[in-house]
């Protein structure tokens, strides 16, 4: 996970909580291989914070037929990895979110396939988040 690269620069900006609805040791095993993850991860087996953040289920032809993603397969067979057979739904949709202290959500980017947004437009709205509840903060401070 490339977040987890720029993690004191997260800290010193906020929390980060990972949502998934995979059983957790299926995640150990799978997805989170070889992590520590240093972020609470929440499991929702049924799904209920995917449908109220309006997370979707895509089609196969548009998960599975876009080009990008058998060149990323592609790229990680060259480097030595072994792909390891899907035992989940890979057709349920993520997605990345930031909400600032106040409980607006300043950043919200559905997920359309396996393309997740680069790590610097997160750290764009958790840095613009955090300067503009500061901001409120010593607004409220003053008044």
């Amino acid at each position: 996970m490339k977040v987890l690269h720029y993690r004191q620069r997260i800290d010193a900006l906020g929390t980060v909580l990972f949502v998934a609805f995979d059983e957790p040791d299926r995640l150990q095993r799978t997805l989170l291989r070889g992590l520590k993850l240093p972020y609470p991860l929440l499991v929702d087996p049924e799904r209920s914070a995917y449908r109220a953040w309006g997370l979707g289920r895509g089609s196969v032809v548009r998960v599975w037929g876009d080009p990008r993603v058998w060149l990323r397969y592609a790229a990680e067979i060259a480097r030595g990895e072994r792909l390891r057979r899907p035992r989940t739904d890979t057709l349920q949709l993520g997605g990345d979110f930031v909400v600032d202290p106040e409980g607006t959500v300043v950043y919200s980017r559905p997920q359309r396939r396996d393309d997740r947004p680069p790590v610097a437009a997160l750290l764009q709205a958790l840095e613009h988040a955090a300067g503009e509840s500061a901001a409120r903060g010593r607004a409220s401070k003053d008044a």
